[in-house]
């Protein structure tokens, strides 16, 4: 029987394979190895956050245009925690604490609101570490539907 090889439909799930592959030998792989090269269209649903000193300022240092639309503002800089609510954004960060607290990547996916919408969505976030031990960056990506009214 043929082995299926095609391409991962679930940008959740690409992703992760992509996160795999970038921490080779490690535990996790580092903030410097997720490029915007190698993920083609789905760095647009992508966002990377710093953590910081000791996690306690985590700051956007990517948020991609089709999770969070450029004439909503610029949110490059802006303190995860002060996220925009109710949005895509917002939900896919809601389980930060919890990636944290694990070290392992997670994925969620749910019903919320953005721009006035209801969608469907899934996210992932994954840790990212500079030194293989302690957690000082977030990869995370999200993709969503609109729900039909009715």
């Amino acid at each position: 029987m043929a082995e299926y090889t095609g391409i991962e439909r679930r940008l959740v799930f690409r992703l992760l394979d992509y996160w795999e592959r970038q921490k080779q030998e490690r535990s996790m792989p580092s903030l410097a190895d997720i490029k915007e090269e190698d993920l083609g269209d789905d760095w647009d649903w992508c966002f990377l956050i710093s953590l910081g000193d000791e996690g306690e300022n985590p700051v956007f240092i990517h948020v991609g245009s089709l999770i969070w639309p450029a004439e909503r503002g610029i949110l490059k800089g802006t303190g995860v925690l002060e996220c925009p609510e109710p949005s895509l954004i917002k939900q896919a960060t809601a389980f930060m604490p919890r990636v944290l607290k694990l070290g392992v990547p997670v994925s969620i996916g749910g019903e919320c609101e953005d721009g006035g919408d209801k969608l469907l969505y899934r996210s992932t976030l994954m840790p990212l570490s500079s030194d293989d031990v302690f957690v000082d960056g977030l990869f995370g990506g999200a993709n969503c539907r609109k729900v039909a009214n009715g």
